[in-house]
């Protein structure tokens, strides 16, 4: 499909840091993102670089992110920084033992025009918690529930109960914040529509301002499928999880919410929750990627390394990177886009000084022609249908690309090349 699209026939990643004065330079705005990878209790089915909690290694962690940031200063000028997302990991981990330096660090040093929108677990709110993360200026909150099922969070090897996730999400809906997001899976071992429906009906009941609800992927490097044949599960199939978005649709759309994203339902109201649709980014930390003009590049996944190289180097610890053709820039602007649900036509010409029409019409003819999405002229927008296919390819994008380059990343610290065909 991408060689259809684009051209390309494969995309190789190597070491190569590009030079970031010179792809920013003329770009009017960017985003943060900061990878805080530590767990109290890591999650076996969680793709994502983790490492178990630490006081004494989130210190050093914080000197060395604290040291990125000072790399990052110097070469990036008074670009305005119009996101800051700070995921994990728990962020919240390292509450009290260096995030508050790190994002202390980030208004020093940055032009920062925006809240900060951070994740948290369900163990960490207390009332406690709340003030500090309103001191740091955060009013995006994240919270991974899962579920409100005691069965599927036993399942999940969550740690933690029902009773606790709702007690944290009364605590975190009650202190004002701006957008307060929950995550829920489906397709869980086991799981039924009827468990699904309950999860949501649950949700809109604590009166959250979004709700993401999205499939458990099953990414080789994880333990979720030796869980699965180990215990005997049964995981869902593509029917019983489209049937199970349809339901969750059906409930999100009658409780006055509208789709912001293939996963995410927002109050209308509400300023979104969202942290993968920045059109460009600095990833600071273990693990952090950047999307910047013609590149994307990731850090490597490992706190020690990151450490002794920040320590070494004074320079990003930068394990990959990829130089995008214009074709393949454009479409990957597209993919998050469309994951978006809207595409606005002027950004894309903006951006790439291309009429948005003429370089994509036979594409959005035929999703036309499929029910997938509408053009209203200005902008085009998904439709159910097209968000449930979009939710197939992503699925397939993430176990593919996503999978293989983590798989890569988390066997070897400085892999210095792969190839993607």
């Amino acid at each position: 499909m991408k060689y259809v699209l684009t051209g390309s026939k494969g995309m190789v990643l190597q070491d190569n840091f590009p030079n970031i004065r010179e792809v920013v330079s003329g770009i009017e705005d960017l985003g943060l993102y900061l990878h805080v990878p530590f767990c109290r209790h890591p999650c076996f089915y969680c793709p994502y670089f983790k490492e178990k909690y630490s006081r004494d290694a989130a210190l050093a962690y914080r000197d060395s992110v604290i040291g990125e940031i000072e790399f990052y200063r110097d070469v990036l000028g008074e670009i305005p920084v119009t996101s800051f997302y700070i995921g994990g990991g728990t962020p919240t981990t390292m509450m009290g033992n260096g995030l508050e330096d790190i994002v202390h660090a980030v208004r020093r040093s940055f032009g920062l025009q925006c809240d900060i929108s951070t994740e948290t677990h369900p163990n960490d709110i207390t009332p406690g918690m709340v003030e500090k993360l309103k001191s740091i200026g955060a009013e995006r909150i994240s919270m991974g529930i899962e579920s409100f099922g005691d069965r599927f969070l036993k399942i999940l090897d969550r740690p933690y109960k029902s009773r606790k996730a709702k007690k944290a999400v009364s605590l975190l809906v009650d202190a004002d914040f701006k957008c307060i997001n929950i995550d829920l899976m489906f397709g869980l071992p086991n799981q039924e529509i009827k468990d699904v429906e309950e999860d949501i009906r649950t949700a809109i009941e604590l009166d959250v301002d979004q709700i993401s609800a999205y499939p458990i992927f099953t990414f080789p490097h994880t333990g979720l499928k030796d869980a699965v044949r180990e215990n005997r599960y049964t995981l869902p199939g593509l029917l019983k999880r489209r049937r199970m978005l349809r339901k969750i649709e059906e409930l999100c759309y009658n409780a006055g919410m509208e789709r912001t994203s293939v996963w995410a339902f927002t109050k209308k109201d509400v300023e979104k929750y969202s942290s993968v649709t920045v059109p460009r980014y600095i990833g600071l930390g273990a693990g952090a990627g950047s999307l910047v003009p013609g590149f994307f590049f990731i850090n490597t996944f490992s706190v020690s390394e990151y450490i002794k190289f920040m320590a070494k180097e004074g320079k990003p610890p930068v394990a990959l990177a990829i130089k995008f053709s214009e074709a393949e820039e454009m479409f990957h602007w597209l993919y998050w886009r469309i994951y978006e649900t809207q595409v606005v036509k002027g950004d894309f010409e903006g951006q790439f000084d291309k009429n948005f029409d003429a370089t994509f019409k036979k594409i959005f003819s035929l999703f036309g022609i499929l029910g997938m999405s509408k053009d209203i002229g200005d902008k085009i927008v998904m439709t159910d249908r097209g968000n449930y296919w979009v939710h197939v390819l992503q699925n397939l994008f993430s176990l593919d690309f996503i999978g293989r380059v983590w798989d890569v990343c988390l066997s070897d610290k400085w892999p210095g090349q792969m190839e993607l065909i």
